[in-house]
């Protein structure tokens, strides 16, 4: 009986072993980079009487926040005042940035390996 060896299995082992890992952490990168986008895409979206609203559009580890109270009422309006969206104007405008920073970090990273 003939004995195989292939060379570099167990390289090409750790490598595989390691991919889930290596997409989530590069996932997570592009995703940070994503929200990055979103938030400068609402700051300029946001209507600006004093600045305060836009200027408090910041990422955070969820998503995109505004901090300012009053923020709802701007995006979504009042029975006194019509909606001035911006933040949901700029996630639908940047959807398909964020999932090309995605991708295209996860596929550096994964080749990377």
């Amino acid at each position: 009986m003939a004995n195989v060896v292939i060379l570099g299995l167990p390289q090409a082992m750790a490598k595989i072993a390691a991919i889930p890992v290596v997409a989530e952490v590069s996932g997570e990168a592009g995703l940070t980079a994503g929200k990055l986008v979103v938030a400068a895409d609402a700051r300029a979206r946001a209507p600006k009487r004093t600045g305060a609203l836009a200027a408090s559009i910041v990422p955070v580890p969820e998503g995109v926040a505004v901090v300012r109270p009053y923020a709802g009422f701007v995006e979504f309006g009042t029975r006194f005042m019509d909606a001035q969206p911006y933040l949901i104007d700029a996630v639908e405008s940047q959807g398909d940035r964020v999932s090309d920073l995605v991708a295209n970090a996860v596929r550096t990273a994964l080749y990377a390996l």
